[in-house]
């Protein structure tokens, strides 16, 4: 620490030093004296020896300019020369008057006030330098010189050794130090005051602690005024700064010598001769090693009881001192051979006895030991001190060999420390016999010691836990739980905690076994009883969530979830689990969906709570599709898909919703992450080129309806030709001409239709046609379908038809259609009020219709019938027959195949049964067979 003061104090003079030289140049650079060039030719006046003309050239310029403290400087700076020092003075004032800073004007002002032996203002003057560069080595020398002058030794050795402490390696300062301070001590002992001169020595060597002959002074005096120890302190000090230095070496040896201390002494001088550093050491040790070996045997007592023994050795004080001490100094084989010497001379006893024990003991004889004490345990039957020494052999011996993996030598020796042992050490060997059998997996017997040790302490915790734990090694895991459930029982609450944990450390592993091996009853019977015992366990509610979902018990999974949440609310894994029981539970999957999406929002990197999530959206999701509630649907598959954008099952359930709420364009594009097995494979690129063809705007239909009467081979035909326009919107917009060409002539009739979903569930169309003839003349309708459940589509129509028999019809349609899995199966009733030359009628038609669907709505099979009093709505719009209040029967087929992305074809054919005549004495009936073409492009 000592040495970084130092060097932190030599850093701080240096960038002071050099600081304060730079403040100096500053100061002499700035003065008007460089500045001026008056003043620069003056100075050069001066230096040539023109000191009268410089000093004329001054002069003229203060009477121009009286307060120039160059000038005045400069006027000074002659008198100062020529020894003038009064004038001198007066004018380096004068210019301090008007430029208080000038170092110049000071630095003379020193040395005229030195002249002139006026010291205290020297000082002073050296004083305002110091302020400007307080590290000014020349600065401090001259201060301490004038406090010399003065007399005042006491300041100026105080300068000195701080300007010395400031400039270590100043050779020229530390001189100066030096030869004061010699002066001063030899003042000193030329007076003869010892105790002066050594405190001036001391003083000396702090400040000069490299000085031999200093040292050497300091240990005399203290060895003439008898103080060995402070002598023999400084020689230690001298040696630590001057290494193997034979003066001080001596010096040591003679003061040790004084103090009979001589195995320091051979100490030193065996360090000495090592290292070599005096030849002439060898028999000055052989010196101090007789006179240490006279001097320990003069005083040493072993020495001279040991001739005692010899000459008598039944003598017990001799024996008695001897036998210690070199039993003390471990030399048990003298002692031993000393033991046996007297044993021989006195014969033995006890105390004999138990010392020749002792020094085996010491020796670490074990063998020898275990012998002894068996043999004196018989001599002396009474001593306890001697049978506890048997015991604590064998409980050491019992220990050694478990070490050892001796096992059952452990175990004999265990049951002897039991035969023989007090209380306490038998407790200790039922111990560590119950670790041997444990160790042996000798489970029935430790469990016999167990109970046995039971007995006299039936509710002892640490023995009961032990006894679990045995049940629980040998399989016994219904034993094992019950004692501890009893331990449980039994305990404070302090301790309930820590025994409770154990509990959960035991049956934990009992029921991965039992789930490992699907005994799924008896491991969900074991979490329950685990359950019972530690209500809010993590691991408990998460095996009996598990195992209620294997089971299948889903009302279990719901309610041990909604606990675990309760009890962890913290622990996303339970919240997991509760959604994943909510969504067994149809009508909870709602709440299930939105539980895991505020979760989601609060834990967006949560991998396995968004895995959960969005597992839990392809079934709601699919629901919801199944449903018909796309919209809902589609919202629920783009808040999943924003934390998994990458699921392609949920983007091809978006593409489903798409396709429900008929944004065709969307559904092909999302529909197409569907990946199918090479069973689907066919029928999934079928379905896609519908909802290709169903995304585009146009559409192009081309239709021609054949008919002909059973009982007439003349055909009727009808050309359809139809244009329809798609909106983004879903609305369309159709233009249609239908054409007839019969015998008595041809037909034209033409009819625009739009159409328009509402909402998801609401949809409208209407249409208005017009004919010149073999159609109805005018034709008006307005429908609305609406879905009202999932599967459930209801259609109200109303229409108006004026045909060219100046007869006028009107209509309500009420039709009802429903949708299982590849089905569609639809009824409608037609209900027609005919005015007819004035006179009305009701007329109605039932049509039935069942429709399978192949991959798309575009692949089908279709099967159809009516009856009725009147046609069917597709029969008046053609005009092929009127048959009113009489019977009208139909029955037809047909199928619609996708061809390509984009063109579809289709087939009907139907044939109607109508009565033509009915009167009292017969009735007559025809029969009208009908094939409808159409192929219909979109682009």
């Amino acid at each position: 620490m000592l040495k970084r003061l130092t060097y932190f104090r030599l850093l701080i003079v240096i960038f002071g030093s050099l600081y304060g030289s730079q403040t100096i140049y500053a100061q002499r650079a700035g003065t008007t004296n460089e500045r001026n060039e008056e003043a620069s030719r003056i100075n050069e006046r001066y230096k040539q020896g023109k000191w009268e003309e410089g000093k004329k050239l001054a002069e003229e310029f203060l009477r121009k300019n009286p307060k120039d403290s160059d000038m005045r400087m400069l006027v000074g700076k002659y008198h100062l020369h020529h020894q003038q020092y009064e004038q001198a003075r007066y004018e380096l004032v004068k210019c301090l008057m008007y430029a208080p800073a000038s170092v110049d004007a000071k630095h003379m002002l020193v040395a005229v006030e030195t002249e002139t032996q006026r010291y205290s203002s020297a000082i002073c003057y050296i004083n305002e330098l110091l302020e400007v560069n307080p590290y000014w080595k020349g600065l401090w020398r001259k201060k301490i010189d004038l406090y010399r002058k003065m007399g005042n030794q006491v300041e100026a050795d105080r300068l000195l050794k701080r300007i010395v402490q400031i400039y270590p390696e100043d050779g020229d300062l530390n001189k100066d130090q030096s030869y004061i301070l010699d002066q001063r001590l030899a003042d000193v002992k030329k007076s003869g005051k010892i105790d002066e001169t050594i405190q001036m020595s001391k003083k000396l060597i702090d400040d000069q602690p490299r000085q031999a002959e200093t040292y050497l002074s300091l240990i005399n005096h203290y060895i003439k005024a008898g103080d060995y120890n402070n002598a023999l302190v400084y020689t230690e000090r001298a040696l630590n700064q001057f290494d193997g230095n034979q003066n001080f070496v001596q010096k040591k040896i003679a003061i040790l010598d004084h103090q009979q201390r001589y195995s320091e002494i051979l100490s030193l001088l065996d360090v000495e001769m090592k290292n070599g550093r005096a030849s002439n050491l060898r028999s000055q040790y052989n010196y101090f090693l007789l006179e240490a070996a006279r001097n320990a045997k003069n005083n040493d007592p072993l020495n001279l009881y040991g001739k005692i023994f010899t000459g008598s050795p039944g003598n017990r004080e001799a024996f008695d001192y001897v036998f210690s001490e070199l039993l003390a100094k471990e030399q048990y084989e003298e002692a031993l051979t000393t033991l046996i010497k007297h044993k021989r001379s006195v014969g033995g006893n006890k105390d004999l006895d138990m010392k020749e024990l002792t020094i085996y003991k010491k020796m670490n004889a074990h063998g020898k030991v275990a012998v002894l004490t068996r043999e004196y345990m018989v001599k002396y039957p009474t001593d306890s001190d001697l049978k506890q020494s048997y015991v604590t052999i064998m409980l050491q011996q019992a220990k050694a060999n478990m070490l050892d993996g001796r096992v059952s030598v452990a175990i004999s020796d265990w049951k002897e420390i039991i035969q023989h042992g007090d209380p306490e050490t038998s407790k200790i060997a039922q111990h560590g016999l119950y670790h041997a059998y444990v160790t042996e997996q000798n489970y029935p017997n430790a469990i016999m010691l167990l109970d046995e040790m039971l007995s006299n302490n039936p509710k002892d915790a640490d023995l009961t836990l032990k006894k679990a734990d045995l049940y629980h090694k040998q399989g016994r895991y219904k034993d094992a739980l019950g004692l501890y459930e009893q331990v449980i029982g039994w305990a404070l609450p302090k301790d309930r905690e820590r025994l409770i944990g154990g509990y959960g450390d035991l049956i934990g592993p009992w029921i991965k076994k039992f789930k490992e091996n699907y005994d799924l009853d008896i491991a969900r019977n074991l979490a329950e009883r685990w359950l019972s015992i530690d209500e809010k366990n993590h691991d408990a509610l998460l095996y009996l969530i598990n195992l209620s979902y294997q089971l299948k018990d889903y009302e279990a999974m719901l309610r041990y979830a909604q606990q675990g949440v309760e009890q962890h609310g913290s622990d996303l894994t339970f919240t997991i689990k509760l959604a994943e029981a909510m969504n067994h539970k149809v009508d909870k999957l709602d709440d299930s969906w939105n539980l895991l999406h505020r979760q989601a929002q609060l834990n967006p990197y949560h991998e396995p709570l968004i895995n959960t999530f969005v597992n839990t959206t392809e079934v709601y999701a699919g629901r919801l599709l199944k449903t018909k509630d796309h919209q809902l649907a589609l919202l629920a598959i783009d808040t999943a898909l924003y934390y998994k954008d990458e699921n392609k099952t949920l983007r091809y359930m978006k593409g489903l919703a798409y396709e429900g709420l008929k944004q065709y364009d969307s559904a092909y594009h999302y529909q197409q992450f569907y990946e199918p097995s090479l069973l689907e494979l066919k029928d999934f690129k079928s379905h896609l080129s519908y909802l290709g063809q169903k995304s585009l705007q146009n559409y192009v239909g081309i239709s021609h309806l054949r008919a002909r009467f059973g009982d007439d081979y003349v055909i009727s035909s009808i050309s359809t030709v139809e244009y329809t326009r798609l909106a983004r919107s879903g609305a369309s917009y159709t233009g249609r001409i239908n054409y007839a060409g019969r015998a008595d002539g041809k037909g034209i009739q033409g009819q625009v239709e739009w159409s328009n979903p509402w909402t998801d569930q609401l949809s409208t169309r209407i249409d208005l046609a017009l004919s010149n003839q073999f159609f109805a003349k005018l034709a008006l309708n307005a429908a609305a379908m609406y879905t009202w459940k999932p599967t459930w589509e209801g259609e109200v129509g109303l229409g108006y038809r004026r045909f060219f028999t100046h007869q006028n019809l009107m209509n309500l349609n009420i039709g009802v259609t429903k949708e299982m899995d590849d089905f569609r199966l639809s009824a409608k009733l037609s209900n027609f009020f005919l005015d007819s030359e004035g006179e009305r009628f009701y007329l109605y038609s039932v049509v039935a219709k069942a429709q399978y669907l192949m991959n798309n709505p575009r692949n089908y099979i279709l099967a159809l019938g009516s009856v009725g009093n009147a046609p069917d709505i597709d029969l008046l719009n053609n005009q092929l027959y009127n048959s009113f209040h009489v019977f009208n029967a139909m029955v037809g087929a047909g199928i619609g195949r996708s061809i390509t992305k984009n063109v579809g074809a289709s087939v009907i054919g139907t044939w109607y049964n109508f009565q033509t005549d009915r009167s009292v004495i017969a009735t007559s009936y025809r029969n009208l067979y009908n094939l409808y073409v159409q192929l219909h492009v979109s682009f």
